[in-house]
């Protein structure tokens, strides 16, 4: 699990987030606790993809395809903060 709630501000209701992964086959499964059907899969075939996932309380569930892959995310916008 990871766990941004205290990083990102509560106004904040989505983000983009960058994930890119090895061997560019795998996948990551990135899914809100508790909530394993609402599960946003990337980068197939892809070493890279772009998901915008709702922020609920800031914590997030990674599931990976792959025992020994590489997973890295980087959050690259947050356009339904609320001013």
């Amino acid at each position: 699990m990871i766990d941004l709630s205290g990083k990102l501000p509560g106004s904040i209701k989505s983000i983009g987030l960058l994930v890119s992964v090895e061997p560019f086959y795998a996948r990551v499964y990135i899914y809100q606790p508790g909530f394993p059907d609402s599960s946003q899969s990337c980068c197939r075939n892809m070493p890279n993809s772009v998901l915008e996932l709702p922020v609920i309380d800031g914590r997030f569930c990674v599931r990976q395809s792959q025992p020994r892959m590489k997973w890295k995310l980087q959050i690259i916008s947050r356009p339904n903060e609320v001013v």
